[in-house]
């Protein structure tokens, strides 16, 4: 008989800000303790300018492609459109465009619009993103890009026009820092300590975050050593595990590629500890 709680005795660390609770909830379910150290606010102030633009062109038929990097993005863009009474029109732009989500998250936020990406990148990173739009035939023709926070992406930049088209890229929402940050602090220190014996990222900000904290305090290389040696660590999807990666951040645990998502992570750890719990 399978085992209820395979996380009984194990204390997860979790940075998710979001779906906090859900995650919790669903990790608490299965005998996990979860200690939180929030680490970024995703937020869209409002309907901002550039947002406001790539709605009114959308409406227009400005553009033949949209590529959202995040659901996140995806919901801000929507949210936005409803403070502006474009809703509806925007999502009939939608189904006029060919749209194009990087990953699982952001099919799942369409979804919840009635909405479905007409590709997914294979892998969901900008890599995949150059590939699918490198079949397609983007000569003289715009395509957006919500980004995911502020940075321009020069490897689609590239792409794009070297395929012949116009790229305009924009940030649908921003992030912002917790205002105390001795409470991340603080979360390194138990790390340190022993008391946290499994880390979930679930965005690539999270690890920049809590690695640039471990810097200022001048805690980096002894956070990377526990980390390395006696913690295991699961990330959602191929973008986040790469971040870990570029930290020298060695990654335990990831769901498969076609289920990159918060419920996929947690089966992926669930197998993970009971695998780690027969070899052991």
């Amino acid at each position: 008989m399978p085992d209820s709680t395979p996380f009984k005795g194990i204390t997860v660390g979790l940075f998710e800000t979001r779906r906090q609770r859900e995650f919790t909830a669903m990790l608490a379910a299965r005998g996990a303790q979860v200690v939180c150290c929030p680490l970024i606010f995703p937020e869209s102030l409002g309907v901002e300018e550039p947002v406001r633009q790539f709605i009114e062109e959308a409406l227009a038929g400005k553009f033949a492609v949209v590529i959202f990097y995040t659901g996140i993005g995806i919901l801000a863009v929507l949210d936005a459109a409803q403070q502006l009474r474009t809703y509806d029109a925007l999502k009939e732009a939608l189904v006029r465009m060919t749209v194009i989500a990087r990953g699982p998250k952001g099919k799942g936020a369409l979804k919840r619009h009635n909405l479905t990406p007409d590709f997914l990148a294979e892998p969901p990173t900008t890599d995949g993103l150059v590939k699918l739009v490198e079949g397609l035939d983007i000569r003289g023709k715009r395509v957006a890009v919500a980004l995911a926070g502020d940075r321009p992406n020069p490897a689609l930049t590239e792409a794009v026009e070297r395929l012949g088209g116009q790229i305009d890229q924009f940030a649908p929402y921003h992030y912002r820092l917790p205002e105390d940050l001795s409470e991340i602090g603080a979360f390194i220190q138990r790390v340190i300590a022993g008391e946290i014996g499994l880390l979930a990222f679930t965005t690539p900000p999270q690890v920049t975050i809590l690695m640039n904290a471990a810097e200022k305090s001048g805690l980096a290389r002894k956070l990377l050593e526990t980390i390395n040696s006696s913690v295991s660590v699961a990330a959602v999807g191929t973008v986040t595990a790469g971040a870990l990666s570029r930290y020298g951040v060695k990654v335990s645990v990831r769901p498969p590629g076609d289920d990159e998502t918060m419920m996929g992570l947690v089966r992926a750890i669930e197998e993970f500890l009971q695998k780690k719990g027969i070899s052991d």
